[in-house]
Parts: structure tokens; C-alpha cells; sequence
């Protein structure tokens, strides 16, 4: 029944994130016509900006209701009986929270393997060993704002739990990038980037989990002890 719940909460979500990234490839696809070819850098850019803003959309507390669309207040109040259930606030957060994360995953593969197929310019430029680090590099940058975005909605409707959990996420790479670049997150798709550097950017990937995994356990926390 979590399941189903979740799936419900975020079929409508996942249409539209397939649809944004489909019409990206299809901008960016080289018309039979034309003879400049797609740059392949910008089309990951493109790709990966529309994947972030995906993952924010699917991420949900588990607790809260959540509408198919957004603005869940008056359209999906079921808070209440979500927490009336037979089973842990863990359980519920646990459960919402690996539905959305196994979407923006599969979203991830599935678009990066199109990627790789539509776009000749992009086979060209990088080896598929250094293009699968790349996608294993964002799927870790996505569990920021994807955990940032679980964190707010605990205890915030929306729009104004996407907006925050965007401004934490802004804060925490501006943050990290003044540290230094071994934590620096946002350098794993640049400077060490695997299509550069031929490698995983292990000290980026890390910082990026750890921040993920606070933003997590801080969502536990509200959820066990906040009355709704």
C-alpha cells in the first residue's frame, strides 16, 4: 500500500520530468538538415540541470500528503490518515523516500543512455568506461537536492519547500566550493570531472553523501517527533 501510495503521489511527476527531458534531447537533436552538431558538453548540462529540478519534484516526506502535481494543500490532505497507518513514521519516510530516489535513478540511466545513442558528437568525445563514471558522479550530486528537498517537505507545503530546499542546496555548493577543492561538489562535474580526469572524484562524491545523508537523518528526526 506504501507503494502504490508513493507511485500515486508521483506517476504525474515522473511523466513530466520524461517529458521536459524529451523535449531537451529533441532541441538539442541534429536536424538531418544541418550540418553543425550537437555540442556534447551542453547537451549534459541541459540534461543534468532538467535532472535536479526531477529530483526535487519527486522527493516527498512520506508523512505529508503530496498531490500528484504540486500544491498538495486542499488537494491531497490525507496527512492524517497516512500517519493512522499500521506501520513506523520511519517506515513511511523510509519507503516515499526510496520510491523517489529508485525514479530519479532510472531517470538518470534511462536519459543518459539516450544521451549516448541520439547523440553522435557525444560517443566521439568520451570512452562509455568514463561516461558511466559520469553517470554514477550525478546520480551521488542528485541525492543533495533530491534529500534536501525530503527534508523541507516534512514540515513545509509547497512551492515553499522546493524553494528552500533550492537555496540550501545553492548554499551548500557555495559553501563547499570556499572550503576547498576536495570537497568542492560541484567541481565532480567540472574540473574533476570523470570525462576529464578519466577517474571518480571520490573526495567530491563523498562530500556530496554526507550532505545527503545529514539532510536525511534530519528528515527521520522531524518525522518521529513533529506532530502533524
Amino acid at each position: 500500500m506504501l507503494l502504490m501510495k508513493a507511485w500515486l503521489e508521483t506517476r504525474w511527476r515522473l511523466t513530466g520530468s520524461c517529458t521536459y527531458l524529451l523535449i531537451c534531447l529533441a532541441i538539442n537533436s541534429q536536424s538531418p538538415h544541418s550540418s553543425a552538431p550537437s555540442h556534447p558538453r551542453g547537451v549534459l548540462i541541459a540534461l543534468g540541470i532538467l535532472l535536479a529540478l526531477g529530483s526535487v519534484m519527486l522527493a516527498g516526506s512520506g508523512v505529508r500528503s503530496q498531490a500528484p502535481i504540486g500544491f498538495p494543500e486542499g488537494l491531497a490532505g490525507s496527512t492524517q490518515f497516512t500517519i493512522s497507518l499500521p506501520v513506523s513514521r520511519l517506515r513511511l519516510l523510509a519507503v516515499r523516500a526510496a520510491v523517489g530516489m529508485l525514479e530519479t535513478v532510472a531517470l538518470t540511466v534511462v536519459f543518459a543512455c539516450l544521451a549516448w545513442g541520439m547523440f553522435p558528437s557525444v560517443r566521439a568525445a568520451w570512452t562509455p568506461a568514463d561516461f558511466a563514471r559520469l553517470v554514477l558522479t550525478v546520480i551521488l550530486f542528485l541525492a543533495g537536492p533530491y534529500c534536501a528537498s525530503v527534508f523541507f517537505a516534512t514540515f513545509m507545503d509547497e512551492p515553499w519547500g522546493l524553494m528552500c530546499a533550492g537555496w540550501t542546496i545553492t548554499l551548500v555548493l557555495w559553501i563547499a566550493h570556499w572550503i576547498g577543492p576536495a570537497v568542492d561538489i560541484f567541481r565532480a562535474l567540472g574540473q574533476a570531472s570523470p570525462l576529464i580526469t578519466h577517474e571518480l572524484p571520490w573526495p567530491q562524491m563523498a562530500t556530496s553523501a554526507t550532505v545527503a545523508l545529514i539532510l536525511f537523518i534530519a528528515a527521520v528526526r522531524v518525522v518521529q517527533t513533529r506532530k502533524y
